[in-house]
C-alpha cells in the first residue's frame, strides 16, 4: 500500500446472530462503515455497537473482533489506510483510540459506488475528499461507544504486551504482571478475548512488523525489532499470515 492510498471494499454477508468473525489486527488504520446491519466490535477490551450509517475507525495494531447482534443482511464498506491519509491537523486525534460516528447515508452510498468502479485510481481524489469529510464527522458528531466497566485484568495484560512487544514475551511474566498463575492467566485471557494469549501476541507482533516493513525498515531488522532472533522463523510465520514472498535475505 502506498503512503496515502485507501484499500476500500464493499462486502455483503447473510449473518446469524452471535456469529463471531475471526479476531485480528492490522498494521494500518481500518474503517468499518455499516450500510445495513447491527454488529458489536470488541477492540482491546472495549465494545462498540454499530448500526446503519455508523462507522468505526480502528487504529493500527488494535486487536478486534466482530459479532452480529441480529440475523439478516450485513452490508458494509471497509477501508485500510495509513496515517498519512489523515489530514496532518487531525492525526493526533486518531492515534491510540477508536473513533465512532453517525454519518449521512449519502456518504455510505458514495463509498459504495466508488468500490464498484473499475478504475479506482481515477476516483482516488474523490475518495480522499470523502474520507476527509468522514474524519471530520467522527470529531464533530462522535458517537459514544457502548460502555462497559474497565477490565483491570485485560488492561494490565494489554499494557504489559504493548510495553514489551519488541521483546520475547513469556507467559510466566504476563501471569506475574496480572497477579495470576500461568494456567489461570491463559484460561481467563482466552475466555475474555476468544483467542489464546500466544496467538494474540503473535498477531500483534506480525502487524507491527508489517508496519515497520511498510515504513521502509528491512525485513531482517523488522524481525529483530519484534523479538525474533531467527529470521527464518519470522519469514516462515510472516509468509503464512500475509503471503509475503520476498526472498528471506531481503
Amino acid at each position: 500500500m502506498k503512503p496515502c492510498e485507501f484499500d476500500v471494499a464493499y462486502l455483503e454477508s447473510e449473518m446469524d446472530r452471535h456469529v463471531l468473525w475471526e479476531s485480528h489486527c492490522h498494521a494500518q488504520f481500518e474503517m468499518i462503515a455499516v450500510a445495513n446491519g447491527d454488529i458489536t466490535v470488541m477492540m482491546e477490551g472495549q465494545t462498540y455497537r454499530l448500526q446503519k450509517n455508523q462507522i468505526l475507525i480502528i487504529p493500527p495494531l488494535f486487536y478486534h473482533s466482530v459479532t452480529a447482534n441480529e440475523k439478516g443482511r450485513y452490508r458494509r464498506i471497509t477501508a485500510l489506510f495509513g496515517v498519512d491519509c489523515i489530514p496532518s491537523v487531525l492525526q493526533n486525534e486518531f492515534l491510540g483510540q477508536g473513533r465512532t460516528a453517525a454519518i449521512d447515508s449519502s456518504r455510505i452510498e458514495k463509498l459504495e459506488r466508488i468500490c464498484q468502479k473499475q478504475d479506482l485510481a481515477f476516483y482516488a481524489p474523490l475518495l480522499q475528499s470523502l474520507m476527509t469529510e468522514i474524519f471530520y464527522d467522527t470529531l464533530q458528531v462522535p458517537q459514544a461507544p457502548a460502555k462497559m466497566e474497565a477490565d483491570e485484568f485485560l488492561q494490565k495484560a494489554f499494557e504489559y504486551i504493548d510495553r514489551h512487544l519488541h521483546e520475547k514475551i513469556l507467559l510466566d511474566d504476563l501471569a506475574k504482571a496480572t497477579t495470576r498463575s500461568k494456567s489461570s492467566f491463559c484460561h481467563l485471557f482466552e475466555e475474555k478475548m476468544k483467542i489464546s494469549p500466544k496467538q494474540y501476541i503473535l498477531q500483534k507482533k506480525l502487524a507491527l512488523a508489517s508496519k515497520l516493513i511498510d515504513d521502509g525498515v528491512p525485513r531482517t531488522v523488522a524481525a529483530m525489532q519484534v523479538g525474533y532472533d531467527n529470521y527464518s522463523n519470522f519469514y516462515r510465520i510472516h509468509l503464512k499470515h500475509f503471503g509475503i514472498n520476498n526472498p528471506p535475505n531481503k
